[in-house]
């Protein structure tokens, strides 16, 4: 091997393991569990004067009924443990064709959103980049009806999209997703800000939280398309916001472990020096 081309090997090894450590952690930080959205459950009957009162339900709230009773138990076993062959083409063959032919159109905009939300989380954890992003571009067309464009789960859809992307290298689609997905924060997070309510106050912190994920990731793209001081100046971003509104550690830990390996990756001794004293919350 010629110098040269060994000393070409050396510098492609740091974003190398950069890339191999999003990769790792992907799975986890594109889906920000804290902020996953929730799923009513339809009225239940209740017991009154120790008489049971059934509760009326309309023609769509029975359908909604019908389609959580087929979703939720494959959604269970999705989150008992690793996606399986048989989970995926259970999500495929049972909930997403009866949520098609549903009548009614936020219950079948809700559980279309929600089966391949978590088919593309199945695909991304087994490293299927390209299957995981139509997954996730198909709940683009469900979103605006469920939950809604101001829900915090729509930019997320685009971070986990630039995750899929970043797995196939398309560095220019994933640069667009991620900077999508930290505008979309911005209205998400205002409006969680303009609340007097205690849990809107705390959401507004996930949603902050959240955001800042996206920066760290675009951050990533960053280095890996060759702009150094972009990636540092992006992940910085990203460690303002956690260290200034006392985010979540979860948070904290995911920008600090990336920050970190970017600082490493771009041979800026400030930078590293920089890093190196910022450790990860125990």
């Amino acid at each position: 091997m010629s110098l040269s081309t060994q000393a070409k090997s050396a510098s492609r090894a740091p974003t190398l393991f950069l890339f191999g450590l999003l990769l790792v952690r992907a799975y986890a930080s594109a889906q920000d569990p804290p902020l996953q959205t929730q799923s009513p459950v339809p009225s239940k009957p209740v017991r009154h004067d120790s008489v049971t009162v059934v509760a009326h339900l309309s023609p769509e709230e029975v359908e909604e009924g019908k389609l959580n009773d087929v979703y939720d138990p494959i959604s269970q076993l999705k989150g008992g443990g690793t996606c399986t062959a048989e989970i995926i083409q259970r999500y495929q063959s049972e909930v997403i064709p009866v949520a098609e032919k549903s009548t009614f159109n936020v219950p079948k905009n809700k559980f279309l959103f929600l089966a391949n939300r978590d088919l593309g989380n199945c695909y991304l954890a087994q490293q299927k980049f390209a299957e995981a992003e139509a997954s996730f571009q198909k709940i683009l067309q469900y979103a605006p009806v469920w939950p809604g464009t101001d829900d915090s789960a729509y930019p997320i859809d685009f971070r986990q999209i630039a995750t899929a992307q970043m797995g196939q290298q398309h560095w220019t689609e994933a640069e667009k997703s991620l900077l999508k997905s930290i505008s979309l924060f911005d209205p998400v997070i205002t409006a969680g800000e303009k609340s007097d309510a205690e849990l809107h106050a705390q959401l507004s912190l996930n949603y902050r939280g959240s955001q800042s994920l996206s920066y760290s990731q675009l951050a990533v793209v960053y280095v890996r398309e060759g702009r150094t001081q972009d990636a540092l100046t992006t992940v910085e971003k990203a460690y303002d916001e956690v260290t200034k509104y006392k985010l979540d550690r979860h948070f904290y830990n995911e920008v600090v472990k990336i920050g970190k390996a970017i600082a490493d990756a771009s041979g800026d001794s400030a930078a590293q020096r920089t890093w190196s004293q910022r450790n990860p919350i125990q």
